[in-house]
């Protein structure tokens, strides 16, 4: 059993060697000689620490000459491990991961030892023996683990951070959950199929788009080119959206001069999860933290909760850690993330619809921070939109009609704004001025 890690040891002594002002990164975390494991990598980062407090360079060649001065060249491998050590470190901007798995492995190496001392000594221990040995054995866990990364000091936060977050598109709603879906919240879409579910989510990754955040679209029932088609469809203004009639009635198409402006419109903004990938928390959340971090994703939506591959000894287990999960990301990453789970069959009967409809865990609406209900009845061309939950705000009740326009995928309300919405997928031109002679 290795209690050690090669690589992050020689990740911390080589950023040390390209940045020398690094050795403050480890003071800050309390590094010690004596975390490495390799006696030869102690030697190495002592005499670093005595460069540093001299206030000399740290580089190969002063280092070297630290070393010969004490007799320890030849002891860690010469000059050649030394310049050796430039060359493995993957990135300098890590040297805190590199440092807490060295102290992670440091600490499991003492908790190894201490153990295997107290098992010889167990058989002759006494009831006030083995209390010392616990309460000396929870210290030196709590020592030398980063237990100081659970708090935070409440005078170094600032409250001046990003307000506001993703605006739907539907002003009254908008209003209501304070300047749109605000960043680090969870919301749940609830709502009976065909409600329009996906026709709102359309709309609002449009409208995110178009106000310069990237957007996420994970759907566990359509293929990538159904979901393209109805976005397109949604997006495009009324100049690229041809009608045509068949035998089931009269449909519009997005032509092809739209497609191609819209295409280059979302170009590394709109991002589809794999369908050669698992769709389960794992996957998911890399795939989120993959976006947040590397994409300036910040937009992200989920359709739909039922088809998760979740871990889990039951189906609400598995819902749960899936949803805590998400949670966890968006206030992680100051994100905005939107799940859609189904109502349940009781929906249909109750007069007012609450938090409680949808199907699944019970603690799902608990951890939400909005939830919202889609409802249609029959095949008429309104939905009703409900803010059942608003942590945010606080107002609720909130119903809103959604009138759907076949031809654009659109919902719009009274004022038609949404409808007449341009989402400026179209190329811009300015107007070039010549000079007469």
């Amino acid at each position: 059993m290795a209690l050690y890690n090669l690589g992050a040891e020689q990740s911390i002594l080589g950023a040390i060697l390209i940045e020398p002002e690094l050795v403050s990164v480890g003071n800050q975390f309390n590094l010690s000689v004596y975390d490495f494991f390799h006696p030869q990598h102690q030697i190495i980062y002592k005499h670093m620490q005595k460069l540093y407090e001299r206030n000399e360079k740290i580089d190969p060649v002063t280092l070297s000459s630290e070393l010969t001065n004490h007799d320890h060249l030849d002891k860690v491998g010469g000059v050649a491990y030394l310049t050796s050590l430039v060359t493995v470190v993957p990135s300098v901007s890590n040297i805190s991961y590199y440092i807490r798995i060295v102290k992670d492995f440091s600490m499991k190496r003492s908790v190894h030892e201490m153990l295997a001392t107290t098992s010889k000594n167990i058989k002759s221990m006494d009831q006030k023996s083995l209390i010392t040995f616990s309460e000396d054995f929870k210290s030196m866990i709590m020592d030398n683990s980063n237990s100081e990364d659970l708090v935070v000091n409440a005078s170094k936060v600032s409250i001046s951070v990003q307000r506001g977050g993703i605006l739907t598109g539907f002003a009254g709603l908008d209003a209501l959950l304070g300047d749109g879906l605000n960043f680090g919240t969870l919301t749940v879409l609830t709502g009976s199929p065909g409600a329009g579910k996906s026709t709102f989510l359309n709309q609002i990754i449009a409208n995110a788009i178009s106000n310069g955040f990237n957007s996420f679209l994970y759907s566990g029932e359509l293929t990538y080119e159904m979901c393209m088609d109805w976005f397109t469809r949604t997006v495009a203004n009324p100049q690229h959206l041809l009608n045509y009639t068949s035998n089931m009635g009269k449909y519009a198409k997005v032509s092809d001069e739209g497609l191609e402006m819209i295409t280059q419109w979302v170009d590394d903004k709109l991002f589809f999860y794999s369908k050669e990938a698992k769709a389960d928390e794992a996957n998911i959340s890399h795939a989120i933290e993959y976006l947040a971090t590397k994409k300036n994703v910040k937009l992200f939506v989920l359709d739909n909760l039922m088809t998760l591959d979740c871990s889990g000894n039951d189906k609400y287990e598995k819902q749960i850690i899936a949803v805590k999960s998400l949670k966890r990301l968006a206030k992680k990453y100051k994100i905005v993330i939107v799940l859609v789970a189904h109502s349940n069959k009781n929906s249909m009967m109750n007069k007012e619809p609450h938090v409680f409809e949808i199907s699944g865990a019970s603690e799902i609406p608990n951890l939400a921070d909005y939830v919202l209900k889609a409802s249609r009845e029959g095949r008429e061309p309104e939905t009703e939109l409900f803010v059942l939950k608003n942590r945010i705000t606080g107002s609720i009740r909130y119903k809103t009609m959604l009138t759907f326009d076949t031809a654009r995928k659109r919902f719009f309300t009274k004022t038609g704004n949404e409808l007449k919405k341009d989402f400026g997928y179209m190329p811009s031109y300015e107007q070039a001025s010549f000079d007469s002679e």
